[in-house]
Protein backbone atom coordinates (compact mmCIF):
# COMPACT_ATOMS: atom_id res chain seq x y z
CA UNK A 1 0.00 0.00 0.00
CA UNK A 2 1.42 3.64 -0.88
CA UNK A 3 1.43 6.50 0.78
CA UNK A 4 -0.95 8.21 -1.24
CA UNK A 5 -3.42 5.34 -0.66
CA UNK A 6 -3.57 6.43 2.72
CA UNK A 7 -5.40 9.56 1.41
CA UNK A 8 -9.60 9.03 1.30
CA UNK A 9 -10.82 8.37 -2.08
CA UNK A 10 -13.17 11.35 -1.89
CA UNK A 11 -10.11 13.65 -1.97
CA UNK A 12 -7.69 11.87 -4.81
CA UNK A 13 -10.59 11.37 -6.80
CA UNK A 14 -10.16 11.86 -10.54
CA UNK A 15 -12.72 13.29 -11.06
CA UNK A 16 -12.66 17.31 -10.16
CA UNK A 17 -9.82 17.91 -12.67
CA UNK A 18 -11.56 16.14 -15.69
CA UNK A 19 -14.77 17.98 -15.11
CA UNK A 20 -12.72 21.20 -14.50
CA UNK A 21 -10.87 20.48 -17.93
CA UNK A 22 -14.03 19.81 -19.88
CA UNK A 23 -15.53 22.83 -18.65
CA UNK A 24 -12.75 25.10 -19.39
CA UNK A 25 -12.55 23.37 -22.86
CA UNK A 26 -15.86 24.22 -23.66
CA UNK A 27 -15.66 27.68 -21.70
CA UNK A 28 -12.62 27.89 -24.48
CA UNK A 29 -14.55 27.14 -27.22
CA UNK A 30 -17.35 29.18 -26.94
CA UNK A 31 -15.58 32.17 -25.75
CA UNK A 32 -14.20 31.82 -29.42
CA UNK A 33 -17.84 33.21 -30.77
CA UNK A 34 -16.63 36.29 -29.94
CA UNK A 35 -14.37 38.95 -32.15
CA UNK A 36 -10.41 38.97 -31.64
CA UNK A 37 -10.38 41.47 -28.49
CA UNK A 38 -13.61 40.12 -26.25
CA UNK A 39 -12.17 36.58 -26.60
CA UNK A 40 -8.68 36.70 -25.53
CA UNK A 41 -9.36 37.15 -21.95
CA UNK A 42 -11.87 34.05 -21.76
CA UNK A 43 -9.55 32.11 -23.84
CA UNK A 44 -6.79 33.21 -21.47
CA UNK A 45 -8.85 32.15 -18.37
CA UNK A 46 -9.35 28.87 -20.06
CA UNK A 47 -6.68 27.57 -21.76
CA UNK A 48 -4.77 28.93 -18.13
CA UNK A 49 -7.57 26.53 -16.11
CA UNK A 50 -7.38 23.61 -18.74
CA UNK A 51 -3.31 23.37 -18.08
CA UNK A 52 -3.69 23.97 -14.24
CA UNK A 53 -6.19 21.09 -14.30
CA UNK A 54 -4.33 18.85 -16.72
CA UNK A 55 -1.43 19.28 -13.71
CA UNK A 56 -4.26 18.32 -10.85
CA UNK A 57 -5.19 14.97 -12.58
CA UNK A 58 -1.31 14.53 -13.70
CA UNK A 59 -0.62 14.96 -10.19
CA UNK A 60 -3.06 12.34 -8.78
CA UNK A 61 -1.73 9.24 -10.41
CA UNK A 62 0.48 7.48 -8.35
CA UNK A 63 3.26 6.90 -10.72
CA UNK A 64 6.69 8.96 -11.26
CA UNK A 65 5.14 11.17 -12.86
CA UNK A 66 2.53 11.96 -10.60
CA UNK A 67 5.00 11.84 -7.19
CA UNK A 68 7.26 14.26 -9.08
CA UNK A 69 4.31 16.84 -9.82
CA UNK A 70 2.90 16.62 -6.12
CA UNK A 71 7.31 17.34 -5.25
CA UNK A 72 7.57 20.11 -7.45
CA UNK A 73 3.96 21.99 -7.31
CA UNK A 74 3.33 21.18 -3.93
CA UNK A 75 0.50 19.11 -4.34
CA UNK A 76 0.79 15.97 -2.14
CA UNK A 77 -2.41 14.88 -0.58
CA UNK A 78 -0.91 13.89 2.58
CA UNK A 79 -0.25 17.05 3.70
CA UNK A 80 -2.82 18.90 2.73
CA UNK A 81 -4.16 22.72 3.35
CA UNK A 82 -7.94 21.48 4.57
CA UNK A 83 -7.15 19.04 7.03
CA UNK A 84 -11.23 18.16 7.49
CA UNK A 85 -14.20 17.24 4.71
CA UNK A 86 -16.36 19.99 4.26
CA UNK A 87 -19.80 18.55 4.94
CA UNK A 88 -21.69 18.33 1.32
CA UNK A 89 -24.16 21.25 2.63
CA UNK A 90 -21.22 23.56 2.60
CA UNK A 91 -20.05 22.84 -0.43
CA UNK A 92 -23.21 23.40 -1.61
CA UNK A 93 -23.39 26.58 -0.49
CA UNK A 94 -20.64 27.57 -1.71
CA UNK A 95 -21.59 27.11 -5.00
CA UNK A 96 -24.60 28.69 -4.73
CA UNK A 97 -22.81 31.80 -3.22
CA UNK A 98 -20.91 31.77 -6.77
CA UNK A 99 -23.98 31.25 -8.70
CA UNK A 100 -26.17 34.24 -6.91
CA UNK A 101 -22.82 36.37 -7.84
CA UNK A 102 -23.01 35.88 -11.51
CA UNK A 103 -27.30 36.00 -11.50
CA UNK A 104 -26.13 39.21 -9.53
CA UNK A 105 -24.06 40.27 -12.40
CA UNK A 106 -26.31 39.09 -15.32
CA UNK A 107 -29.29 41.10 -13.50
CA UNK A 108 -27.66 44.19 -11.72
CA UNK A 109 -24.23 44.80 -13.60
CA UNK A 110 -20.86 43.90 -13.03
CA UNK A 111 -19.92 47.01 -11.09
CA UNK A 112 -22.64 47.04 -8.77
CA UNK A 113 -22.45 43.02 -8.10
CA UNK A 114 -19.37 43.37 -6.53
CA UNK A 115 -19.54 45.30 -3.44
CA UNK A 116 -22.89 43.72 -3.18
CA UNK A 117 -21.46 39.66 -3.23
CA UNK A 118 -18.57 40.78 -0.96
CA UNK A 119 -20.42 42.49 1.47
CA UNK A 120 -23.33 39.68 1.94
CA UNK A 121 -20.61 37.08 1.41
CA UNK A 122 -18.09 38.28 3.74
CA UNK A 123 -20.93 39.25 6.26
CA UNK A 124 -23.28 36.49 6.48
CA UNK A 125 -20.60 33.17 5.16
CA UNK A 126 -17.91 34.18 6.44
CA UNK A 127 -19.16 35.40 9.33
CA UNK A 128 -17.25 38.78 9.39
CA UNK A 129 -18.14 42.58 11.01
CA UNK A 130 -20.23 44.50 9.00
CA UNK A 131 -17.02 47.61 8.35
CA UNK A 132 -14.75 44.90 7.41
CA UNK A 133 -16.85 43.86 4.68
CA UNK A 134 -18.04 47.11 3.73
CA UNK A 135 -14.52 48.09 3.82
CA UNK A 136 -13.15 44.58 1.66
CA UNK A 137 -16.32 45.27 -0.69
CA UNK A 138 -15.25 48.88 -1.57
CA UNK A 139 -11.61 48.17 -1.77
CA UNK A 140 -12.58 45.85 -5.04
CA UNK A 141 -14.67 47.77 -6.27
CA UNK A 142 -12.64 50.81 -6.57
CA UNK A 143 -9.73 48.74 -7.98
CA UNK A 144 -11.95 46.94 -10.52
CA UNK A 145 -13.50 50.68 -11.44
CA UNK A 146 -10.64 52.74 -11.61
CA UNK A 147 -8.66 49.44 -13.81
CA UNK A 148 -11.62 48.58 -16.10
CA UNK A 149 -13.91 51.91 -16.35
CA UNK A 150 -10.91 54.52 -16.02
CA UNK A 151 -7.22 52.88 -17.43
CA UNK A 152 -8.40 50.49 -19.71
CA UNK A 153 -11.46 52.79 -21.14
CA UNK A 154 -13.65 49.39 -21.10
CA UNK A 155 -17.56 49.57 -20.28
CA UNK A 156 -18.23 46.86 -18.13
CA UNK A 157 -21.75 44.83 -18.30
CA UNK A 158 -24.29 47.29 -16.81
CA UNK A 159 -26.36 44.33 -16.19
CA UNK A 160 -30.53 43.46 -17.57
CA UNK A 161 -31.65 46.03 -15.45
CA UNK A 162 -29.68 49.42 -16.64
CA UNK A 163 -28.15 47.91 -20.31
CA UNK A 164 -30.75 48.86 -22.98
CA UNK A 165 -29.67 45.39 -24.74
CA UNK A 166 -30.84 43.34 -22.09
CA UNK A 167 -29.31 40.25 -22.35
CA UNK A 168 -28.17 40.58 -25.47
CA UNK A 169 -25.30 42.87 -23.76
CA UNK A 170 -24.28 39.86 -21.83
Amino acid sequence: MSDIDLVPEKIRSLWPPVILMLLSAAFTAWAQRYGDTPRLMPTLAGVATTVLALLDLLSRFDNRLGAGLRLALGADFRNREMTHDPAVAREAGQIGWMVACVVAMLVIGILPAIPLFITLYMRFWGRQPWIPSLIAAFVVLGFVSVVFEVLLDYTLYRGVLFDPKGFHAW
